[in-house]
């Protein structure tokens, strides 16, 4: 089965957390799928919200909502934040005219970068994706949630996936914890009635993380609980769980989602 990959590189960015109510807008410590979806939309010139009708999810979502990623950030610990404030004129955030704004932004040291691995399904978006991706051809600009932050991607890469099977492995992407099952497993957690993963945590850095990986019917996010982590993970369940071989040999094992 084939994979494909780029590097998403930004210096900013802003995943925001869009129902959350606070007094300032909170960012995700990690890039997630529906912004990944985004990014690839508007590689090959999907249209978005502005284009879609109030009561529709957008073209990019309806045309890759079924495209399967997975994400690998190429940092260990969180990302340092720090809180931003701007004034918006535009009259859309208050009657009063001018709205303040404080944000939590994300920042690079120096930059943010994420591997984005792309399972070839055979079909015509991962066409259109791959095919924009080799020629370098980019329909509308890309960024990290907030169009100040612009992005950009570097070093196309083709890999060969194998299956996991059933086992301790390290995983150098985002693990999703996964629906009414037991997919991976951490030692000394514990969430509500159940174990979700199993690892030696003392080893290496571990970040966990409620981050959003669909839509629901209402345009809501769908969230689980991921994980980041530089330990072994025993995988009880491998499905969406490959080892990834270029033609140099470099390996990496990942979760696609």
């Amino acid at each position: 089965m084939e994979v494909f990959a780029v590097d998403l590189i930004g210096e900013m960015a802003l995943f925001k957390k869009n129902d959350a109510n606070d007094l300032v807008h909170i960012s995700y410590n990690f890039i997630h799928k529906p912004v990944v979806l985004g990014i690839l939309g508007a590689i090959v010139g999907y249209s978005g919200y502005s284009k879609s009708g109030q009561d529709n999810m957008p073209d990019y979502y309806e045309k890759l909502k079924n495209i399967k990623i997975a994400i690998a950030p190429l940092y260990t610990k969180p990302l340092k934040k720090i809180i931003t404030g701007f004034n918006n004129a535009s009259g859309m955030g208050s009657d009063s005219g001018t709205w303040q704004v404080k944000e939590q932004v994300l920042i690079g040291s120096p930059e943010i970068k994420y591997t984005i691995f792309i399972l070839n399904d055979n079909s015509q978006e991962a066409k259109s994706i791959k095919d924009n991706l080799i020629n370098r051809h980019i329909e509308y600009p890309i960024y990290f949630g907030k169009n100040e932050f612009f992005a950009h991607y570097e070093d196309y890469k083709e890999y060969q996936a194998i299956p996991l099977q059933k086992g301790e492995y390290e995983i150098q992407s985002l693990v999703r914890k996964g629906e009414n099952d037991k997919n991976v497993k951490f030692k000394d957690f514990t969430f509500d009635d159940f174990d979700p993963f199993d690892i030696n945590t003392n080893a290496g850095n571990t970040i966990y993380e409620y981050l959003p990986y669909d839509f629901d019917e209402n345009g809501f996010y769908k969230k689980d609980l991921f994980t980041f982590t530089e330990n072994k993970l025993l995988i009880n369940n491998p499905e969406n769980f490959y080892n990834l071989k270029d033609e140099s040999g470099r390996s990496f094992n990942v979760q696609f989602i």
